[in-house]
């Protein structure tokens, strides 16, 4: 495999979705102080199930927005498919916005693009942004019933996850009303798509 900056170290096999990747997101980052304003910061980056809360992943971090030769997030982790050791800088830059502050952006080490994101794919080497591994999200290439069969499955977990809403403890009347409606209107929809698509039978 190349290095960085050779063209070929940010592809990778099969087609995946960024639903799938790990995602660092800066603006997450700085909300939790992994990158300070001004500063040197380490630590690790954990990524958890969020239905379980069981950690799936991580990765060490430090983060130095002082350096005198511009600031950047270094990351260091192992790639479990393969026992490969990785370790590299991604390049920080700050714009001042007209409301005040100051706002971090990464530095797509593949494309030289300002990105609030980077991803990195079953497959990949390193983190880089979505344009870098042509990365789309699964919805983009559903089809209408299938978009309307995944959000009424999204709805309808959160009202148990069964065939007939129930009320989860601890979520207020109001709220599992309104999420109830939500997912007879998707069964509705999908129902009109069977209709449409195959001639009244449903």
């Amino acid at each position: 495999m190349g290095g960085r900056g050779s063209g070929s170290w940010y592809r990778y096999s099969k087609k995946t979705y960024l639903d799938e990747c790990r995602c660092l997101d800066i603006n997450r980052m700085v909300k939790t102080a992994a990158i300070p304003e001004h500063g040197w910061r380490s630590g690790s980056w954990i990524w958890t199930d969020s239905e379980t809360g069981e950690k799936k992943a991580s990765i060490g971090y430090e983060a130095n927005t002082a350096a005198q030769g511009g600031a950047y997030l270094r990351l260091h982790y192992t790639l479990t498919d393969r026992g490969e050791k990785v370790d590299y800088k991604i390049r920080l830059e700050s714009t001042q916005p007209r409301y005040g502050g100051k706002r971090f952006w990464f530095i797509c080490p593949s494309t030289g693009r300002r990105v609030t994101k980077l991803y990195l794919p079953f497959g990949g080497t390193y983190f880089a942004s979505r344009h870098a591994y042509r990365l789309s999200y699964a919805s983009q290439s559903e089809g209408a019933g299938d978009r309307a069969i995944r959000r009424k499955w999204k709805l309808q977990n959160k009202v148990g996850g069964h065939d007939f809403p129930c009320r989860p403890k601890g979520m207020h009347q109001k709220t599992f009303e309104r999420l109830a409606d939500a997912v007879c209107q998707a069964e509705e929809h999908i129902d009109g798509y069977i209709f449409q698509r195959f001639g009244g039978i449903a």
